[in-house]
């Protein structure tokens, strides 16, 4: 029989029955459905169905979880969440949850969820959970970002360096960006400021840069081309897709700079006065700071004083007519100086200084060619030239030459030369010049007296133009050359009374000769003869006294006399006719007047009778001086010494132009200018007769007049006043210094104008004198208060002032002393080390260098610093608290408590009334002593390696040689480690020792028994002697011969212990063998398997000796007996075997040795040894009793009672 299990959905399962009751199992169903089922049962025969039974599934986790839908909202501050059934339940939803980042936010039966308090631009991962009561289903992660947002809390820009044209700043990205950052705009505003530095106004913002880069962390911007002395402010923008934050305002202001927009000054000339101009400036267009001060450049040449920022305007004088001055400014600030274009103006003309006289040539007789140079300080354009002869001016123009013609021949001509200028003429000194001769002309007819019967005068005179010098007279009576000579006069003899004779005569010079028209005289029948020449008296300077005798021949009455009187340099001559009638007649003596002063004149007497006169000699005499008239002004010319100050005036002048008489000597005075009418400063300051007096006695700028008096020996005349001026020199009546305000590095002082300025005081320098002796100039300027900066504090300074009316122009005055206030030390020198120990050093140390003020007391500061290679090794290091050693007023001190072998920094600290000062550091090192023995060392292990650390078990000292191990009186490691690794591989107690030895010395540990099995080390000695400081000086036990006396001992020792312990032996159990068997020795590759100290060892059991001491150097240079690692199996022999089979003097070395615990070492020994239980040969027991019986033998035996000995 066949049954078939329909379902509702007509899925037939067939089975065959076997047994009573019949079940299957349905698979594939869906969770949570109802199902309706019914069985039919088949036969050959047919089928039977049964009813319908409905049943329905359980439920099942949900499942066809879809993501969410998501709205964003909130400006990025909420997400709306929905979402939809699972599409297939599987059951009835009980709840919904919603993770975000495994945080539950959400549960409840609702499908959609307002996700609020969310961060803008911040991803989610949101994960939504469906349960029903058979579980839940969780959909896969969704990530959900936030909508975006402005961004929040944008830091202010921070100014990373400024000058006065740039300003570079720097930014981070905002704490909240809150999306992507777009871009960031740099926005400043500028804030322009006066001159005087207060604000004015302040621009609008503006954006000067944007950076679309943003994916930086740090962000840098430099604002170039920005104005100098400008308050700029700075605020950075940060934009993303939902809009921008501000920040807030960063403030920079841009240093100074030299001033721009400086204009050339302007320019004035003072009216009518050439030697001045007017500068006048304005302040710079950019001032670019705060104006400090003003200077001039005059024709590029910087003037020795400055203006303040108040000037602007200054007077140029004793200039150069006619000169080109150029002129700039220099404005300065704190950041540098600028100069102006400069301006360039010429000062008025004036007339030419000194014009040199002309050049004269004469080209003929009535020719003269003048040539002249132009004025070589001409003061202006020389507008017209002025040639002046003898009165009469000719007018070249602007020529340099002129030709003069119609001139008379050999005659002298005095040339002066005038040169004009706008602002005035000047004369050259007169240069004379003589025409050429040529032949004379207009001889005039001699002049013929009849000097008797028998004889006749001829007289002539020079021809009208003698055009020459005349070489010779020749004279001709009735054309017979009588005379020849250059006498103009002539007696002819030997003639016939009442004969008519013809004279003419000739004038000859170099050039020709010319002839006088004939002149006809006829001899007088009789007159007198023998006149003398008249007796000549000067009777005044205008008169002069003539007396004459009667002839020696009178030859009749004499009628009358006549007196003929001549003077040589003219042409005509005066007569004097004297009757019987005329008083002079009897008195044969006349008074001659109106004759000019200090002349000389011919007389000629002449007597007549009525036959005839007869004439005389022809007498000179001389009238009488007069006082001399018409005395020209001196010319004056202020000079000044070369290489001083002093002015002295070259004072020159000529004769008077009437003259009188011979001048005795010229006398000059001289006086100062006065305004009063009455100057009572009148001196004679020379008497001589040269023309030309340099007068040195002058006083500084001061205005002096001159005036020449000539002198002859009639009397004496006056010229006019001329006056001059003297040029500046130092000042004179300084005074000290006064000081109204001093600080410490600052004095305010106050200058007093001097008592004789010696001109105008230009400039004001304040100077101190240094230790060289030299001065130094701390302040300067025209004001006469001036500030000082830069002094010393607590210093006492000698001030004076210099005052200067010229460039060189400068005087000093007294000195004043003042002290500035304290202020705190500076450069205090670092300590000297005096002495050095290994526990105390001693220091000395000098005052700083600028106390400012008293030293009230010193520090010492001393701490522990990191070493450098005071050991082999290097290790981390941090340098020690700080503390002061010493306080008070002494300069050395003492230190004690240091540490030996230990570098210190120490440093000096000074402290005043006002404050403190503190040295460099400065490092020593204490001396070393012999290393200290501190604490055990620990011994810790593990299953497989065994760790032996002793860092803190010695104090060095010193410099560290070496780090002894000793397992058992053998060395297994030496170096600079402080700890040691090395493998275990049995249970067995291990006797440790480790020795520290340093260039000073060494010490030891007590031995350390450790046992593995249990982990516990015991301490079996204390330290020897070793431990307590061992002297450098080498003991006798490390000295070769006791080593090998030591040696000598022991053997002998040990054949005496060997034959008494055989001869035992053989009395108490004999052996087949005579000795017991040797152990035999293998080849030692390592006696310990060592680890160095970087490896990793883990599960180390706790430390069981704890130890402490100074830290040491971990680095292992060398290990002892050997320098490879050892394989497994030569571990296990070394440990089995070469521990253990040692000589015989080793064992009892060791066991002399003070033990700490009542276990022997023999015992530990042979318990060791059995423990490891490897390696032994047969006859291990014996040894062992061997061993033992040495144990016996050393401790008890004091006497041998089965020997002889």
């Amino acid at each position: 029989m066949i049954l078939i299990l329909c379902l509702f959905k007509a899925v037939p399962l067939s089975l065959k029955p076997k047994g009573t009751k019949h079940q299957a199992h349905l698979f594939g169903l869906k969770p949570f459905t109802t199902y309706h089922i019914h069985v039919v049962a088949v036969n050959n025969a047919g089928q039977v169905s049964s009813p319908w039974t409905s049943v329905r599934t359980l439920e099942a986790s949900p499942s066809g979880l879809s993501n969410f839908t998501v709205e964003k909202k909130e400006n990025g501050r909420a997400l709306l969440l929905k979402w939809s059934e699972p599409s297939q339940p599987n059951g009835v939803i009980k709840i919904y949850n919603i993770f975000s980042d495994d945080n539950l936010e959400y549960s409840g039966l609702s499908r959609q969820f307002l996700f609020r308090r969310l961060e803008p631009y911040t991803l989610y991962t949101l994960v939504l959970e469906a349960c029903n009561a058979a579980g839940c289903t969780r959909s896969p992660p969704q990530p959900v970002r936030t909508d975006e947002a402005p961004p929040v809390s944008q830091m202010a820009p921070v100014i990373q360096a400024v000058n006065a044209t740039n300003i570079e700043l720097s930014w981070l990205q905002p704490i909240n960006p809150n999306g992507k950052i777009i871009r960031y705009e740099v926005i400043h505003r500028r804030t322009k400021e006066n001159a005087a530095g207060y604000r004015a106004t302040t621009e609008d913002e503006k954006i000067v840069f944007t950076e679309y880069n943003a994916e930086s962390n740090t962000f840098i911007y430099n604002d170039k081309g920005l104005q100098p002395w400008t308050r700029y402010e700075y605020k950075i923008r940060t934009w993303n897709a939902a809009g921008y934050a501000d920040s807030s305002w960063t403030v920079a202001k841009t240093s100074q700079t030299a001033p721009k927009g400086l204009a050339a000054p302007r320019l004035y000339l003072a009216s009518v006065n050439p030697h001045k101009v007017l500068i006048s400036w304005a302040s710079p267009a950019q001032p670019n700071g705060i104006l400090q001060s003003y200077r001039l450049l005059k024709n590029d040449v910087l003037y020795p004083f400055s203006f303040d920022a108040a000037t602007f305007n200054y007077t140029d004088e004793d200039l150069l007519p006619y000169s080109m001055y150029s002129y700039a400014i220099v404005a300065c600030t704190m950041g540098g100086c600028s100069t102006s274009e400069p301006a360039a103006i010429q000062t008025l003309e004036a007339a030419p200084a000194f014009v040199d006289p002309p050049s004269l040539q004469a080209l003929s007789a009535t020719q003269i060619n003048a040539s002249w140079a132009p004025p070589q300080i001409q003061n202006g354009d020389i507008t017209k030239y002025i040639l002046k002869l003898n009165n009469e001016e000719y007018y070249p123009g602007k020529s340099l030459q002129m030709l003069v013609s119609n001139l008379q021949p050999y005659t002298q001509y005095d040339f002066v030369l005038v040169a004009c200028t706008a602002g005035g003429c000047t004369s050259s000194m007169s240069q004379s010049v003589m025409t050429m001769e040529a032949p004379p002309l207009n001889m005039e007819a001699p002049r013929l007296l009849a000097m008797g019967s028998e004889s006749i005068e001829i007289t002539w005179k020079l021809p009208a133009n003698p055009n020459g010098k005349i070489t010779s007279y020749e004279l001709r009576r009735d054309g017979v050359l009588v005379y020849s000579g250059l006498e103009t006069r002539y007696l002819d003899f030997t003639l016939m009374p009442g004969m008519e004779y013809s004279y003419t005569v000739t004038a000859n010079n170099s050039q020709g000769s010319v002839t006088s028209p004939p002149a006809q005289i006829k001899t007088n029948p009789s007159a007198p003869s023998g006149l003398l020449p008249p007796r000549l008296q000067a009777w005044s300077s205008r008169e002069i006294l003539v007396a004459w005798d009667p002839p020696i021949k009178v030859n009749g009455d004499i009628r009358n006399y006549t007196i003929s009187i001549h003077k040589p340099a003219e042409t005509g001559k005066k007569i004097v006719d004297f009757d019987a009638s005329h008083v002079s007649f009897l008195r044969r003596s006349y008074i001659v007047a109106e004759l000019q002063p200090y002349s000389r004149y011919d007389v000629q007497l002449q007597a007549c009778t009525e036959l005839g006169c007869a004439s005389s000699e022809w007498a000179s005499v001389q009238t009488l001086e007069s006082p001399p008239a018409l005395q020209p002004a001196p010319l004056i010319e202020i000079q000044t010494r070369a290489g001083g100050f002093q002015s002295t005036s070259s004072v020159l002048w000529t004769g008077p132009q009437q003259p009188n008489g011979k001048i005795l000597y010229y006398e000059l005075y001289r006086r100062r200018t006065t305004q009063a009418h009455i100057n009572l400063d009148l001196a004679l300051v020379y008497n001589g007769s040269s023309t030309s007096f340099k007068d040195d006695k002058l006083l500084p700028y001061t205005e002096y007049e001159y005036q020449v008096w000539s002198v002859n020996s009639a009397g004496r005349t006056p010229s006019g006043w001329s006056r001059c001026r003297t040029g500046p020199a130092p000042p004179e009546g300084l005074g000290a210094p006064l000081f109204s305000m001093v600080a410490s590095t600052v004095a305010v002082v106050n200058i007093n104008p001097p008592l004789k300025p010696n001109g105008v005081v230009s400039i004001y320098r304040l100077f101190s004198n240094d230790t060289r002796g030299t001065d130094v100039v701390l302040s300067e300027g025209t004001a006469t208060q001036q500030t000082i900066h830069g002094l010393k504090p607590f210093t006492t300074y000698s001030i004076g002032v210099e005052a200067c009316t010229c460039f060189n122009c400068c005087s000093k005055g007294p000195m004043a002393q003042i002290t500035t206030q304290p202020a705190p030390p500076s450069e205090q020198p670092p300590p000297q080390i005096r002495t050095v120990t290994s526990r105390n050093a001693s220091f000395q140390w000098s005052a700083p260098q600028s106390p400012n003020g008293i030293v009230t007391s010193y520090e010492l500061h001393v701490y522990m610093a990191c070493p450098l290679n005071l050991q082999p090794a290097v290790k981390a290091c941090s340098p020690g608290p700080t503390e002061v050693k010493y306080t008070g007023k002494g300069q050395s001190a003492n230190v004690s408590n240091l540490e030996p072998y230990t570098t210190y920094n120490l440093r000096v600290v000074s402290y005043n009334s006002v404050g403190s000062s503190a040295s460099e550091w400065i490092g020593f090192t204490t001396e070393k002593e012999p290393p200290r023995y501190m604490a055990p060392f620990s011994v810790v292990s593990n299953l497989s390696t065994i760790h032996i650390d002793w860092s803190r078990t010695f104090v060095l000292n010193g410099r560290l040689k070496e780090y002894s191990l000793t397992e058992s009186g053998q060395r297994i490691y030496s170096g600079f480690d402080t700890e040691l690794y090395f493998p275990r591989t049995s249970d067995k107690t291990f006797l440790f020792q480790v020795t520290c030895i340093t260039d000073e010395g060494s010490a030891m540990t007590p031995v350390i028994k450790y046992n593995t099995a249990d982990g516990v080390g015991l301490i079996l000695t204390t330290p020897g002697e070793k431990d307590k400081a061992e002297s450098k000086r080498v003991k006798f036990y490390n000295e070769l011969w006791f080593a090998v006396l030591m040696v000598v001992l022991g053997l002998i020792i040990l054949a005496i212990l060997l034959s008494l312990i055989l001869q035992r032996k053989v009395h108490k159990q004999p052996y087949a063998r005579d000795r017991p068997p040797l152990v035999p020795l293998q080849k030692r590759t390592s006696p310990m398997s060592v680890y160095s100290s970087g490896e990793i060892h883990p599960g180390l059991a706790d430390t069981k000796i704890p130890g402490a001491g100074s830290p040491t150097s971990n680095h292992s240079f060398r290990i002892a007996s050997g320098a490879r690692r050892p394989s497994q199996s030569q571990l296990s022999r070394t440990y089995s075997q070469a521990s253990l089979h040692r000589s015989v003097s080793q064992l009892l070395n060791l066991y002399d040795k003070k033990s700490l615990v009542e276990e022997s070492p023999w015992d530990a020994i042979i318990r060791n040894h059995r423990t490891a239980g490897r390696g032994l040969y047969v006859d291990e027991e014996d040894l062992v009793s061997v061993i033992k019986g040495f144990s016996t033998v050393t401790k008890e035996h004091t006497t041998f009672t089965d020997t002889h000995l």
